[in-house]
């Protein structure tokens, strides 16, 4: 498999979901490298209260449309899960996810 890389999107064939998803790679490098899961944040078209809208700086992103990372939904997919990159999310979107999740898990 490739590397998976902090902030990267790919698409994600989620478990007890009908169809494949893309989502943001949250977790660290390390973990990346040495865990069989990683940790996801889903990506959707709907916005949200607890979600985040997406920059799509350049076209980097690899979405169609305007979407938003669901912090609310924040977690673990075995590597085997994850079909293809398609784009990055760049760094102030990834410090914006960073933020909306510490909200959702009352982090400060």
């Amino acid at each position: 498999m490739d590397q998976i890389t902090r902030g990267e999107i790919w698409v994600v064939e989620p478990p007890n979901h009908p169809k494949p998803r893309p989502a943001i790679i949250l977790s660290i490098n390390p973990v990346n490298d040495l865990c069989p899961d990683v940790i996801v944040v889903p990506i959707t078209t709907k916005p949200g209260p607890l979600r985040v809208a997406l920059p799509d700086a350049s076209g980097t992103t690899g979405l169609k449309q305007k979407s938003y990372a669901k912090c609310e939904a924040l977690g673990p997919v075995h590597k085997s899960r994850l079909k293809s990159r398609i784009g990055t999310i760049p760094f102030q979107g990834l410090h914006e996810i960073e933020t909306g999740v510490k909200r959702v898990l009352g982090l400060k």
